[in-house]
């Protein structure tokens, strides 16, 4: 397990989405760190299968800040004290329908809570499609922490 630690929002977030049946995943490097693999991100990435306003809005609300469905070109997203490294996915590139992954996705242990997040070959498989720089940079940490996972799996 990684060092990867949730603010005290952050944890409240989370619960407040678990009670409120708001369903999603926790994607990206931040996923992947959960899952033993090395490296660094600076956000924490949260794939709704639907984005609702009022369960999201309730669930800000209970940690201490505050949701914003967004203006314009401005993406739906989280503020307030301890939420600023929250981001609000709404698509996620080379992978398949939310439902999807999320009948595929892995339930683990987070700061005395239970996630669900992306299997380290998804994020592999959206670090690649999203081709970024910074992304295709991880990879080699992605895949040796997938070939240790495998290694420990047999």
């Amino acid at each position: 397990m990684s060092e990867f630690v949730l603010t005290h929002a952050e944890r409240t977030l989370l619960r407040a989405l678990d009670a409120l049946q708001a369903r999603y995943l926790l994607v990206g490097m931040g996923a992947a760190l959960i899952q033993g693999a090395t490296g660094i991100t600076q956000d924490l990435d949260l794939w709704f299968g639907r984005i609702d306003p009022e369960k999201i809005r309730e669930a800000a609300q209970r940690a201490g800040g505050f949701y914003t469905s967004g203006l314009g070109l401005q993406a739906p997203m989280l503020g307030g004290e301890g939420l600023d490294r929250v981001d609000l996915v709404l698509t996620a590139q080379g992978l398949n329908s939310f439902d999807d992954e999320y009948s595929r996705s892995r339930e683990v242990d987070l700061d005395d809570l239970r996630v669900r997040v992306l299997p380290l070959e998804r994020v592999i498989a959206s670090k690649r499609a999203a081709n970024r720089a910074k992304d295709l940079a991880q990879l080699p940490l992605l895949e040796a922490a997938l070939a240790a996972q495998a290694k420990g799996d047999r």
